[in-house]
């Protein structure tokens, strides 16, 4: 598995408008081969938000790099102070503490 955590804060839009934005393009992200999931993230009080993506493969989290979805996060002004980073998982260990997720595939 592999592992894309981006953080980001928002401009110009509030915590509301930031909701209905992630309900409106969520469906999008079904469509990305590969991504076993992807968890939603956010903070309004100190205006953080971002996700969680679990990939089957660094090939698939590669892939997903030129994806309108993906662009959008750094054309789209209303998101500032984008960090993205990017990990293997440590299977066995992640075996342990997340038994329903194994080999790539959730059980």
């Amino acid at each position: 598995m592999y592992i894309r955590i981006v953080t980001f804060a928002t401009a110009g839009i509030s915590a509301d408008e930031y909701r209905a934005l992630t309900e409106a393009v969520a469906a999008g992200f079904t469509e990305w081969p590969g991504l076993l999931g992807k968890l939603w993230l956010g903070d309004p009080e100190r205006n953080r938000y971002g996700g969680v993506y679990v990939f089957a493969s660094r090939a698939d989290a590669d892939r997903s790099r030129s994806t309108p979805l993906f662009a959008a996060l750094g054309a789209n002004p209303a998101f500032t102070d984008v960090v993205v980073e990017e990990f293997d998982a440590l299977p066995e260990a992640t075996a342990v503490t997340w038994p329903g997720l194994r080999d790539g595939a959730a059980a």
